[in-house]
């Protein structure tokens, strides 16, 4: 409409309107709050201050998962998969509509981050094949398995590193969905050791971390008996997912 009716004056309210969402930015909260709509691997998600605003890195744990199960499995297996921390349900969800055959289950410790990630599961109709739970991988046992797939983007950001991110960022993410308050491997180790269990003989795990943390998110893996433990780049050509099975040698 500011194409079209570019010449229109603004109505008092439409005029308070845009006020209002002008003073937000200058504030510095997130476009994606404001509009309270992200896009992510093509699909719409309503987010709030209740979730993570999703990020293109996270594309790359997607493709990455969806490579792995290429590799691994016929095209019409039937895949069970567990997303932990699924925040605003952006893998869960993407994952659900690019994989049909796949039911997954996807785990937070918010109840406001679940809601709103189940919301998110309806706008994208893949509601049938998406289970919520509520669940903390660093208290209680992994939901009933065996998966297929373990997919997780955790909290890995670092108290220090934390401290120095941006202020719209700091004030307006949850942070408990950024960081572990510690040295932000907390999450990758609580995985590593709670799969054991929940994770099919053929399957794998896919995680996300931070650009420099490869190496200790792969000793984590190895160290818990995983015999592979694949790296993928993002987009900017750091380091940013591994991928980790219990078969094979790694890339």
């Amino acid at each position: 409409q500011l194409y079209t009716g570019f010449d229109r004056p603004l109505s008092d309210e439409e005029l308070a309107r845009f006020k209002e969402l002008f003073k937000r930015r200058l504030a510095h909260e997130p476009v994606q709050y404001i509009l309270g709509d992200t896009e992510f691997m093509g699909l719409p998600f309503a987010v709030s201050p209740h979730v993570l605003i999703p990020r293109p890195d996270t594309e790359v744990l997607i493709e990455s998962v969806l490579q792995e199960v290429k590799r691994r499995f016929a095209p019409d297996a039937p895949l069970s998969i567990l997303d932990i921390g699924t925040g605003s349900g952006c893998v869960a969800v993407s994952l659900a509509s690019k994989l049909p055959l796949s039911a997954v289950t996807a785990t937070d410790i918010s109840p406001d981050a679940l809601a709103e990630a189940e919301a998110n599961a309806v706008r994208n109709g893949v509601q049938e094949r998406v289970q919520f739970v509520p669940s903390d991988v660093l208290t209680m046992p992994l939901p009933d398995g065996p998966y297929h797939v373990i997919v997780s983007n955790p909290p890995y950001i670092s108290a220090a590193e934390y401290a120095l991110l941006a202020e719209e960022v700091r004030r307006y993410e949850p942070a408990a969905a950024l960081t572990d308050s510690g040295d932000g491997l907390t999450f990758y180790k609580a995985i590593a050791q709670r799969s054991e269990t929940a994770l099919r003989p053929e399957g794998f795990i896919a995680v996300e971390h931070a650009y420099d943390q490869s190496d200790a998110v792969r000793g984590i893996f190895a160290a818990a008996g995983f015999t592979r433990t694949d790296a993928v780049k993002d987009f900017e050509g750091h380091w940013r997912c591994i991928v980790a099975s219990r078969e094979g040698a790694s890339r």
